[in-house]
């Protein structure tokens, strides 16, 4: 599996879920910055990608979701609501990335929450992922001498 497919099986899972409305591939500066993303519940994946080459079968890609929501400026009560509402939205969404990546293995799910991540008072989840995944065993036939 590449990491851009990868990424569209992740983004068609998140597309699904019966509350987000937009999902984002970006920097974390983009989320603070960019316009696009003004339908909230957004789902962001944060570039860079990690790469951890395990061995001469298993590779693993290492990465960040943020599912983000606006809250209303100086309401922490409202603020922690919707905290809580993305965690439980990347919570459901962990569980069908789980579900749908069965024969890769999905571990170090962890999450932390987010608050004044921008000016415009997004608050959510962010969510580190790690898949590892199968290496592409016939190398050779991409090179054009013996090795």
């Amino acid at each position: 599996m590449t990491i851009n497919e990868l990424i569209t099986d992740i983004k068609e899972l998140a597309l699904a879920h019966d509350q987000v409305v937009s999902f984002h591939v970006g920097e974390d500066f983009d989320v603070a910055t960019s316009k696009s993303s003004e339908r909230y519940p957004a789902i962001w994946f944060e570039l860079p990608i990690y790469v951890s080459y395990e061995d001469r079968r298993r590779k693993t890609y290492a990465a960040s979701l943020d599912v983000l929501t606006l809250a209303k400026s100086d309401d922490i009560t409202d603020q922690m609501d919707k905290t809580s509402d993305m965690e439980t939205i990347g919570d459901e969404l962990m569980q069908a990335i789980d579900d749908h990546f069965q024969n890769i293995g999905v571990s170090a799910l962890t999450g932390l929450s987010m608050r004044n991540f921008s000016d415009d008072d997004l608050v959510g989840m962010r969510i580190e992922l790690t898949f590892t995944i199968g290496r592409a065993c016939d190398y050779k036939e991409s090179f054009n001498t013996e090795i």
